[in-house]
Order: C-alpha cells, then structure tokens, then sequence
C-alpha cells in the first residue's frame, strides 16, 4: 500500500493529472523519486497519443508543434519550467556564490530568466516543426523508417531517470526539500536504484522491439533518449558545480534542457 501511495504522490506532485486523493503519508516520502521515471512514461504515453490524434485531425503543422511543445510544460503544472528560469537567472549572472543562491531562491523574476525561456521555447519549437515536417515528406517519399515519434514515449520517462539519480546522489543545497538525514537517504536510494534498474529493463525493451538493431529499422528513438539523458547529465553537473550543490530547482532545469536536447537530435537525425 506504501508502494503504492508512492506512487501516486509522485503522480500529484510532478504533474497536473487528476490522481485519487489520499491523505500525506511522509512514510512514502521517499518513495516519490523512485516513482519518479514511471510518472515521466505516463506522460510520454500520452504526449505521442497527442501527436497521433493530431496527425489523425490533419492539424496544421505550426499548430500541432506548437501544441506538442507546450504539452510537457502543461502536464507538469510548469513545476521544471519554473526550476529552468530560476536556475537559468541564477547562473547567467555571473555573480559570486552567495549571490547566485539568493537569486536561486528570489521569488521574482529576473531578464536572465526570460530571455532563456524564450530560448528555450524558440528551439523547441524549431526542432518540433522539423520533426513533424520532416515525418510527413518521408512519409509522402514512402522513405520513413519505423515511426520515430515513438520517442516521445520514452523521453520523458529516461530524463525523470536522470532527476532520480541526481537527486539521491548529489550534495543537496541547504535550502533544497532533498536535504535529508542519511538514514531517509539511504533507504530511498536503494529503492529508487531498484526501481531505475526497472526502467533500464523497459528501455532495453523498447529498443529491441522496435528492431533498432535490425536492417532497415530507425535508429532514431535509441539516438534520442541517448541524447536526452547526456543533455541531462551535462546540464545537471554543470549547474551543481556552479552552485555547489543539487535542489529541486537545477533537477527541472537540466530536465528542460534533457527534453529539448531530444528533440533537436531527432530534428537533427531524421
């Protein structure tokens, strides 16, 4: 039952879906990053069912990018959206430590902030329309391999991945809410390392079902969620040197890069 509850305050809290209501169990506290990778499938599920009722409507190209693009931000109530812009703001002033984690925790927001996320969309954006224009001239062409949107299934869930890991192996900030004793700690990273083993099971899964190995099939999903996760681990790393530790906050904002990482790859490869 513990399991379980874990499962769904991970759900509540790092996205907008409707899930049951159940009291706070702090016992299953831990359990929320380990949950974390499967909370990122249930949204890729549903951004490629978007992507294909979308292309089943014939909705305009622009349209249908835009919407894509903004669908991880939606789903997940802007939580990692908001952690990108404070980090970003925080990195970009190039002041002295100190300084960056106040800003790191202001509450206002600063031009560093939104000219990254404008940056940030505007990639996204570019990649996502390439993608889908690129799918449909293939498909037209009869040259398409496989269906490489089936990335987006995956993406989310290997980048959730990375924020599992980062954040029960990383120094935390003193102010971050990971700032557990070492016991709590402990006991959540070998559940969240059961769990991520799990999730390296299914990825291994997709690739071989998808025939990735196989003559004329798409390397194209394998090459995202590769990307994705180097994204992931280049911008957390170097983020955690910067301010000499990890928080929820640098967590959403190497997961905003992680996620624009794959898609400019697969605009990139297609």
């Amino acid at each position: 039952m513990r399991f379980i509850q874990g499962f769904f305050m991970s759900l509540g809290m790092f996205s907008s879906i409707p899930c049951p209501y159940r009291p706070w169990n702090e016992t299953a506290r831990s359990l929320m990053l380990a949950w974390l990778p499967w909370v990122g499938l249930v949204i890729g599920l549903i951004w490629y069912g978007l992507f294909y009722a979308m292309e089943q409507l014939a909705i305009p190209l622009q349209l249908e990018a835009a919407v894509l693009v903004l669908y991880p931000y939606l789903i997940t109530g802007f939580i990692h959206l908001d952690g990108y812009m404070d980090t970003s703001d925080a990195i970009l002033s190039r002041r002295p430590l100190e300084d960056k984690l106040r800003i790191l925790k202001d509450p206002h927001t600063g031009a560093f902030a939104v000219i990254s996320v404008v940056v940030l969309m505007l990639l996204c954006y570019g990649a996502m329309a390439s993608v889908i224009e690129r799918i449909n001239l293939k498909q037209a062409l009869g040259i398409l391999n496989g269906d490489p949107m089936l990335s987006l299934v995956l993406l989310p869930m290997i980048t959730r991945c990375g924020s599992s890991i980062a954040m029960m192996t990383g120094k935390p900030l003193a102010h971050s809410q990971y700032n557990v004793d070492d016991k709590k700690k402990k006991s959540a990273a070998e559940i969240t390392a059961v769990v991520i083993t799990l999730a390296g099971v299914v990825l291994t899964a997709y690739t071989y079902a998808t025939g990735v190995f196989s003559e004329g099939a798409s390397f194209a999903p394998f090459l995202v969620l590769l990307g994705g996760f180097a994204g992931y681990l280049i911008s957390i790393i170097s983020a955690a040197r910067q301010l000499g530790g990890v928080s929820g906050d640098l967590a959403g904002y190497a997961l905003s890069i992680a996620e624009a990482s794959g898609l400019i790859v697969l605009a990139v490869i297609l």
